[in-house]
């Protein structure tokens, strides 16, 4: 009855998303540039974002070593609470106005069990405590929704449809020349209502959204293989090593061999999953910004304690100006 994945991941130079889940993510490390909605925006450390199914999102790592905790709720979970779920619009971040109020401090708790929990296996007694904090974490999250969704019709349509169709083809061609022209007639549309449609929808052009899939896949070549940085270039559809050379600078302000050597130095246990970068939770610098979260509901319980003996206090020095006034009057 429920039903979720999770993990932790290396954002890498470019990744974009469209799927039936609801996306939590919480940027662990690092800062990172979000298209969501047509809208783009800067997510620091810490920083959350809530994401609504058939809703098109990309990421792209502004610093090195970016790294991000992802928790996808199954498309029929909220549903099977609220019929119409399917229907609704949303998206919910955190900056530096809300980062640490109550809602982002204890959806970074919660989650934070999660995965802790994830790692020490699957015994009963863990089971029981991973549906626990999933559910604390998907109540507070659906009440959250609830104060912000809007109602966008059909949980699908067809120009969601035929835009995956053409997201799918570059995916599947990007290491070959490709035209904006080829995409257009994937979808059955003119050239620049293409262009248009792409920039509403990703926030970048065509050649932009190319480009960065194509640099995704050179730091994961670079990262995971010895192969040489021409022959990683060729393969990732670049023209020659020069214009791969400037394309991966502009981005990472340093030579893709001096990106190889920092990725190699860090040493991180990671594997490979669906082109994604997983990043195990047993790494050290991983377990300790995990733990960090985990002083939530003491925090919280010290400072409802410290409120209200702060009231109490108010209200005797209230009580005490009244007898005053009573002595004076006398």
């Amino acid at each position: 009855h429920i039903d979720f994945s999770s993990h932790i991941y290396k954002v890498s130079t470019y990744h974009y998303n469209w799927h039936g889940e609801t996306e939590i993510l919480i940027l662990l490390k690092g800062r990172i540039e979000m298209s969501c909605n047509s809208e783009v925006f800067t997510m620091e450390p810490l920083d959350s974002i809530i994401i609504s199914p058939q809703v098109g999102h990309a990421t792209l790592a502004l610093e090195q070593d970016t790294t991000a905790l992802v928790i996808h709720v199954g498309k029929d979970f909220f549903q099977q609470f609220d019929p119409n779920f399917g229907m609704y619009q949303f998206v919910i971040r955190s900056d530096k106005s809300n980062r640490h109020n109550p809602f982002f401090t204890s959806l970074r708790h919660h989650a934070a069990m999660m995965m802790l929990i994830k790692s020490n296996g699957e015994s009963p007694i863990n089971q029981m405590w991973l549906e626990h904090h999933y559910l604390a974490l998907a109540s507070k999250v659906y009440d959250e929704i609830d104060a912000v969704k809007s109602i966008h019709g059909k949980p699908v349509d067809m120009t969601v449809a035929t835009f995956d169709k053409m997201i799918a083809y570059i995916d599947k061609n990007y290491q070959q020349k490709i035209e904006l022209e080829d995409i257009a007639q994937i979808g059955g549309y003119n050239v620049n209502y293409t262009s248009q449609f792409f920039k509403r929808q990703l926030g970048v052009s065509f050649l932009e959204y190319l480009l960065r899939m194509r640099l995704r896949e050179a730091t994961v070549r670079l990262a995971n293989s010895d192969d040489g940085v021409a022959h990683i270039a060729s393969s990732c559809g670049f023209a020659d090593i020069k214009a791969f050379n400037v394309a991966f600078k502009k981005y990472f302000r340093m030579t893709p061999t001096e990106y190889r050597k920092q990725v190699k130095a860090i040493g991180r246990k990671t594997t490979l999953q669906d082109g994604v970068e997983i990043v195990a939770v047993e790494n050290q610098d991983v377990l300790e910004l995990l733990h960090s979260f985990l002083s939530y509901e003491d925090d919280s319980r010290a400072k409802s304690e410290l409120e209200f003996m702060s009231q109490k206090l108010e209200a005797l020095k209230a009580k005490l100006a009244d007898v005053v006034d009573v002595v004076k009057a006398l």
